[in-house]
């Protein structure tokens, strides 16, 4: 388990450990986390820097061009969908030109992310109820396809999915699944548990973007009426309402 240093917030909290510092690498060459929880910051460094975003294993992103050495780590400045920002070498391995050309979702999906993510009614969670820290969030993932990125998956292993575990990197949230939270925030307020972060079962939808947890309270029978009007399947799963999406076949009741 890496430990925070003294000075410093912690880059991350994981066993997993990956270093890029002795890679050769050039400004457009792909490159991936390796780790749950590591922080990007706007600038090279621990000290007079903020924490821009946190990443798990599997995400990948472009090499921007700036490598610097400072406060004991080698950092290199990468590019996120159009913003840059900087990712110790210690946590990043070299990927290939395939994980970094990804396409993006939709203007549509965007479009609706934003809006649930500006609502007042809608309510996302800043944790897991695993209590793993990590950037992959409902409330992130929301802001992340707002601002034109994939959502985060957790990068984790639990009692569902003890191997592999969730499996870290990112996806879009489903056109049929963000339909259906923006008719369920039009009609009153709505807590969104997880969408595509947390460890689920080894096979979860919400891996693929395809399922949500909605907090189970006094609007649950509705949850689940409008889960199927929208061709999902709902689950009550006790504390929580599941709804997952069929890439928009509708299963067998």
């Amino acid at each position: 388990m890496l430990v925070c240093m003294l000075t410093a917030v912690c880059l991350l909290l994981t066993t997993v450990r990956a270093n890029l510092s002795g890679t050769t690498v050039h400004s457009g060459d792909c490159v991936c986390v390796s780790g749950t929880g590591v922080r990007a910051r706007d600038r090279a460094g621990l000290h007079g820097t903020s924490v821009v975003g946190t990443y798990n294993t599997g995400t990948c992103f472009k090499i921007y061009g700036g490598i610097l050495t400072t406060d004991g780590f080698k950092w290199y400045e990468v590019s996120n969908g159009g913003n840059r920002m900087w990712i110790a070498g210690n946590f990043l391995t070299k990927g290939t030109s395939s994980q970094c050309a990804a396409g993006s979702c939709s203007a549509e999906q965007k479009r609706l992310a934003c809006e649930l993510a500006g609502s007042a009614n809608v309510q996302a969670a800043h944790v897991h109820p695993s209590g793993v820290h990590d950037g992959a969030y409902a409330n992130n993932n929301l802001h992340d396809m707002c601002n034109g990125l994939k959502a985060q998956r957790s990068h984790y292993t639990c009692a569902e999915c003890r191997s592999p575990g969730a499996p870290g990197g990112t996806t879009c949230l489903s056109l049929n699944l963000l339909k259906f939270l923006q008719d369920l925030k039009n009609h009153g307020r709505v807590i969104i548990n997880e969408l595509s972060g947390a460890c689920h079962g080894c096979s979860s939808r919400h891996y693929s973007g395809l399922a949500v947890d909605l907090h189970n309270d006094a609007r649950s029978s509705e949850y689940m009426t409008k889960c199927k009007t929208h061709g999902g399947l709902p689950l009550d799963e006790g504390n929580h309402i599941h709804c997952q999406f069929y890439d928009g076949a509708h299963p067998n009741w």
